[in-house]
């Protein structure tokens, strides 16, 4: 416990010291002693301690009144309690100078009776700031007891919050590292005005958690030991909770991995568990997969502050959704749920754009709706969407799986029905001149296809000159004699390149 004190008013109030008389800086008597020390050198500058009580005759400076003022000068820069001293023997009079500054900073200088022996002050004054520190330990021990008790019967933050409100006759408000408010006392209270209150923070683990504000301006000892003890208690309630939330999250964590991996879960197994795991399995569930090339488990700095930026990206766009972030090697997890009007493939681009033009590399994959326990299937959808996604076009960064969908069950016919021998007869002579000679026709016929015949278009994304697009469809047109004058035909070449490009992506 720090040094606990008595006020010189209080110890004024001793027998020993009922003759005792204040000469100056009466304003002061609010000051608390902490230490007693007695000066017999003229040199002790480097020895004042804050909330002392100095008794001297002023025997060692009694032939330069200008010491004498340096003397409350240098008790009063030290913030010291008071000067108690013996003058009648060595001092008339004091020098008006040291009586100013006495009055200018508040620091009291009493006048002792000459016949007191300095150990009968000394002895009194002792007892009674050991009285008072006994006093304030037990006061402490019971303080703990009591809020911690609080804590450990698990009677709530709020409950804590009120105790300490009532202890120290004070609003009260504890406050998150983002300065939103965890608990106040009364509850109604609204955010403090923190130019006019005091402040101390908490800490779990070495690191600051929060800060507890106290609309109080003086605050006795005892109400410091409420403080510290609130602190303690505060500190031991976030921890508890940090706890709490940090295994939930690692349950939540272990059951996404088993909805993901298709574990063999009864619906009723996951309804139970979602609910326990605040997973709402009477709402529609969405998989959104946001795939990197590095390793994000080794990256920690990348996925928190990935995390960080999807989080207020979502809570901007869908405020009232459900969103739970799951990391797995390279990729990025979200289990999520949102009201029909926000699911538009636009809002989901315009969400992510700020996400993905600072993460270059990250390529995003959404689902369809799906029940909780059968949420693997959009989970698949969002990985086939990235597939098949950036085999259709290297630019997008974001695929739903409704977009995907048709070329999905083209990949999936292609395993009953032979497209090799339609892929050949439509472009195998233009597959067959790019191996040879080593270009890329097929790609350049894609591009123009996707961009619906437009030259420039083809030659951004290709990063060639318009000229040479136009240059290489004449090419393609000679060559393999392909023609794509009707909405047919584009089509059919579209589907029979994305099946090419598929299967042979190098």
């Amino acid at each position: 416990m720090n040094s606990v004190g008595i006020t010189i008013n209080e110890l004024l109030r001793l027998p020993v010291l009922k003759d005792a008389k204040v000469i100056s800086g009466e304003k002061g008597l609010n000051r608390m002693v902490r230490y007693l020390d007695i000066m017999e050198v003229p040199d002790i500058k480097g020895w004042l301690r804050e909330g002392e009580l100095l008794l001297t005759t002023a025997y060692a400076i009694r032939h330069d009144t200008k010491l004498l003022s340096n003397l409350v000068q240098h008790l009063a820069q030290a913030d010291a309690a008071a000067l108690a001293i013996k003058r009648e023997r060595y001092l008339q009079d004091l020098p008006e100078e040291m009586l100013q500054i006495s009055n200018d900073s508040n620091l009291p200088i009493i006048e002792l009776p000459t016949e007191i022996p300095y150990i009968d002050i000394t002895n009194a004054v002792m007892e009674l700031l050991i009285d008072k520190q006994t006093y304030l330990l037990r006061r402490s021990e019971e303080l703990y007891k009591k809020l911690t008790t609080l804590v450990l019967e698990n009677s709530g933050i709020q409950t804590v919050a009120d105790n300490v409100s009532g202890l120290l006759k004070s609003p009260i408000w504890l406050l998150d590292r983002k300065g939103n408010t965890i608990v106040s006392a009364p509850q109604e209270e609204s955010n403090p005005a923190f130019a006019d209150i005091r402040c101390w923070e908490i800490t779990v683990d070495k690191q600051i958690v929060g800060k507890l504000y106290i609309e109080r301006d003086n605050l006795d000892d005892l109400d410091m030991v409420c403080v510290e003890q609130a602190r303690l208690v505060f500190a031991l309630e976030l921890m508890r909770r940090k706890t709490a939330i940090d295994t939930e999250r690692k349950l939540r964590g272990s059951f996404i991995e088993e909805l993901l991996t298709g574990l063999p879960l009864t619906k009723q197994e996951v309804m139970n568990k979602g609910r326990q795991l605040g997973l709402n399995p009477d709402i529609s569930w969405r998989i959104m997969v946001l795939e990197n090339k590095t390793e994000m488990e080794e990256n920690h700095a990348l996925f928190q502050k990935m995390e960080t930026e999807i989080k207020r990206h979502f809570a901007l766009y869908f405020k009232k959704s459900c969103m739970h972030i799951h990391l797995q090697a390279n990729r990025i997890v979200l289990l999520f749920s949102f009201q029909a009007k926000d699911g538009t493939v636009e809002k989901w681009k315009e969400l992510f754009i700020p996400i993905l033009t600072e993460f270059k590399e990250i390529r995003i994959g959404v689902g369809t709706e799906a029940a909780l326990w059968e949420v693997q299937h959009s989970f698949i959808q969002a990985r086939k969407a990235i597939l098949l996604g950036s085999s259709l076009d290297l630019t997008q960064h974001l695929f739903t799986y409704e977009e995907m969908e048709v070329f999905n069950l083209l990949l999936d016919a292609s395993d009953y029905v032979n497209m090799d021998e339609v892929v050949e007869m439509k472009i195998g002579k233009l597959c067959q001149y790019d191996k040879e000679n080593n270009t890329d026709l097929v790609k350049t016929l894609f591009y123009y296809l996707t961009t619906d015949g437009s030259l420039v278009e083809t030659a951004n994304l290709l990063y060639i000159h318009r000229n040479s697009v136009k240059y290489r469809m004449d090419k393609i047109e000679k060559v393999a004699n392909i023609k794509i004058a009707s909405f047919r035909e584009k089509f059919v070449y579209y589907l029979c390149i994305f099946y090419y490009l598929f299967k042979n992506p190098n």
